[in-house]
């Protein structure tokens, strides 16, 4: 693994701890602040992540050339919508957010899986593995701190 691996490799993970940092907090009974931690951060994450899809697209120079490009340049815009739907409604129930980002993040990785390949061929398929690991990690905790909340 290069150097450039296992720095994209420790920020990938270090990105898991305010999910799981909020999770503790909700397990020691700070509910408000563990909400108001892991909605933001989660908002913030798949904001993150659809913004990446910019860079690459225009690195690429097939930004407006390729229908796969462009759906992903149109849906990065989407994807930062959805976020901040979210936190305008993560001030009454929860549950509404959380399935706004959850099925957010399910999108994301439905529209990299698909178009990315097309646009960058470079993109080394232990980073789609990587990714694909993030994902189901960001999922399960969603889902753990659901079940953890009233």
């Amino acid at each position: 693994m290069t150097r450039a691996e296992k720095v994209i490799s420790a920020l990938g993970y270090a990105g898991l701890t305010p999910f799981v940092a909020a999770c503790g907090l909700l397990y020691a009974g700070e509910e408000a602040r563990a909400s108001q931690l892991f909605l933001s951060y989660s908002a913030i994450i798949l904001s993150f992540l659809g913004g990446t899809h910019w860079g690459r697209l225009l690195s690429s120079g097939k930004t407006l050339e390729l229908g796969a490009g462009l759906f992903a340049l149109v849906a990065s815009n989407v994807f930062a919508l959805l976020a901040w739907s979210a936190l305008l409604l993560s001030h009454g129930n929860i549950l509404y957010p959380f399935i706004i980002l959850t099925t957010g993040f399910v999108l994301l990785f439905l529209v990299e899986a698909a178009s990315m390949p097309t646009i960058d061929h470079a993109v080394h398929r232990r980073y789609s593995a990587f990714r694909a690991f993030l994902t189901i990690a960001v999922l399960l905790l969603h889902g753990v701190f659901l079940l953890l909340s009233d």
